[in-house]
C-alpha cells in the first residue's frame, strides 16, 4: 500500500466515524434552564447528552453542584441522571423546552 492510498483510507475512517459519532449524538434540542432565581437561560444540547451532563453544564454556568440539583420539565417529568435527553418526556428536537432547575438539600 503507498502512502497516497493510506492516507485516503485514513481519511475515509474518518469521515465515516464522524458519521457515527454524529449518529450517536443525535439531533440539536432547544432547553430553556430556568433557574431557582426565575431566570431563564437557552442552551442547545444534543438529544444523546445525558441528563448528568446538562447538571454539569449548569453547575460550571451558573455554580449550582450537580449533586444539589434536581431537573424537572415544566410538564413536571423528573430528568433522571443516567438518561439521555432522547429518553426524557417533552424533549423533542422540534421545540423549546422549559426545564426548572431547582436546588435540593442535603
Amino acid at each position: 500500500m503507498d502512502l497516497g492510498q493510506l492516507e485516503a483510507t485514513k481519511a475515509a475512517w474518518g469521515d465515516e466515524r464522524a458519521k457515527e459519532i454524529a449518529q450517536e449524538e443525535g439531533q440539536d434540542c432547544s432547553i430553556v434552564l430556568q433557574l431557582p432565581d426565575g431566570t431563564q437561560h437557552p442552551h442547545t444540547f444534543k438529544m444523546g447528552a445525558t441528563v448528568a451532563y446538562v447538571k454539569l453544564q449548569v453547575e460550571q454556568a451558573y455554580s449550582i453542584p450537580m449533586g444539589k440539583q434536581k431537573l424537572t420539565t415544566s410538564q413536571g417529568k423528573t430528568l433522571i441522571d443516567p438518561l439521555s435527553l432522547a429518553d426524557c418526556p417533552g424533549i423533542t428536537p422540534d421545540a423549546a423546552c422549559l426545564v426548572l432547575v431547582s436546588e435540593i438539600g442535603e
